[in-house]
């Protein structure tokens, strides 16, 4: 990529080399865009807005009205502190290959209102037929919390991911596809699950005069456990975005079952750990505090490590997979090295914009386009090559080398220097 200011790497638009090429792999394909019909986009928006006004109407009916107004904002306030952690953890995780932004927004709702609707409906069911009939309510509790809860509620949530792959598989093409996903449909049903329970210690705290209840249960669940729920889902969209990546049937099967049985395993792993704990009645909180050093954080750092890992390692499948097309003559050695490297992305955007917003929009795509093109490349040389694949490589290959055109025709100054015309 040339330094801001110069064009030369963006105003050629040479012969390509690459035997893989548009205008060399086939013939484009004959059949036509089907155009949406517009009683379809009705009928699309219209399910839409008729969703947002049952979610609002949920949220007012099961959370403000019991609650009441002031507790319902308390508690509000509250839960925003964990699930701003966790949506900065996506950020950093998506900010490399970020995904479509009406996706991300699905899976923060269908994990704040769908899943936990469903939880709801499903739960209490699930909850009656476990249970013995003459069980004890402790029984019952225990078989509630560390059986029924980490069952229906990771089943529900793993339910979003489903449909993200039902929806297009183009949306999970990797591991860390799979876990930004997970971890925000974790995050939003945390975040309603946390409005209650800060909620109901809030009423707690009001009725006892104190509120140690409260800050009890806000240290519990909003500083050392903000991210409990994202690490259990994660498992499951790990799975599924391995199995994405390998574009395998099989993978899709055992590994999403497998990361969804051992998410349960761990969610269990941590409901069951309030009926197992001793409780000094001096120091209420010692004892959790030790099972929570000894065996949670080593396995949430675990986890993130995992994450790290993998965020670096799409780095390197960025690197490798546009080197290649770059040798081929798509892209130039510095617009490799510019398409790799997050603050060169925006020194380039940022170059763009001083000509204008068409080009610093043309930029931004080609950035967005060249990255899927890699991911897009590695998995097709990782799994089983097919028509979808080798079109979408031809659309990816023909954004970039539109938006490259764009791009160095409205950068070029359209009357020549005195310096160039005297030349």
């Amino acid at each position: 990529m040339s330094a801001p200011g110069t064009t030369a790497d963006y105003g050629y638009d040479v012969d390509r080399t690459d035997p893989q090429a548009p205008g060399h792999l086939r013939p484009g394909s004959a059949r036509r865009t089907r155009r949406r019909r517009p009683w379809v986009q009705l009928l699309v928006w219209g399910g839409a807005i008729a969703a947002l006004i049952l979610v609002a109407a949920g949220v007012w009916f099961f959370t403000i009205r019991p609650l009441g107004t002031g507790t319902a904002l308390v508690a509000f306030t509250a839960a925003l502190v964990p699930v701003s952690l966790v949506i900065a953890a996506v950020w950093w995780l998506d900010r490399y290959t970020p995904q479509p932004r009406i996706t991300l927004v699905y899976s923060f709702v269908w994990g704040a209102a769908g899943s936990v609707a469903l939880t709801f409906v499903i739960g209490g069911a699930v909850t009656w037929w476990i249970t013995p009939q003459d069980a004890g309510e402790n029984t019952a509790n225990f078989l509630a919390a560390v059986v029924q809860a980490p069952l229906v509620e990771e089943s529900m949530k793993s339910s979003g991911l489903i449909a993200l792959l039902i929806w297009g598989r183009r949306f999970i093409g990797g591991p860390i596809d799979g876990v930004v996903y997970a971890m925000l449909i974790a995050g939003g049903f945390a975040f309603t699950e946390n409005v209650l329970y800060f909620g109901r210690a809030f009423q707690q705290a009001q009725a006892s005069g104190t509120v140690d209840a409260f800050w009890q249960t806000f240290l519990l669940r909003g500083l050392l456990s903000p991210f409990a729920h994202a690490s259990f889902t994660s498992l499951c969209g790990l799975g599924l975005g391995i199995a994405a990546e390998r574009r395998s049937l099989m993978l899709y099967f055992g590994l999403g079952v497998g990361g969804l049985s051992l998410g349960m395993c761990l969610h269990a792993l941590w409901n069951g750990s309030t009926f197992f704990i001793q409780v000094d009645q001096a120091a209420p909180m010692a004892g959790f505090l030790r099972y929570y050093l000894t065996i949670q954080l080593p396995l949430f750092l675990l986890l993130a490590g995992i994450m790290t890992f993998l965020r670096l390692r799409e780095k390197r499948i960025v690197r490798t997979q546009l080197s290649a097309y770059g040798r081929a003559g798509w892209f130039a050695p510095r617009e490799v090295d510019m398409l790799v490297s997050i603050r060169a992305r925006r020194r380039a955007e940022k170059w763009a914009s001083a000509h204008g917003a068409v080009p610093r929009m043309a930029m931004h795509d080609l950035i967005l386009a060249a990255v899927d093109l890699a991911i897009t490349r590695h998995g097709v040389l990782h799994g089983k090559p097919t028509a979808k694949t080798r079109e979408r490589e031809r659309e990816l290959l023909e954004r970039i080398t539109a938006d490259r055109r764009l791009i160095g025709a409205l950068s070029r100054p359209v009357v020549p220097s005195a310096s160039a015309a005297d030349g």
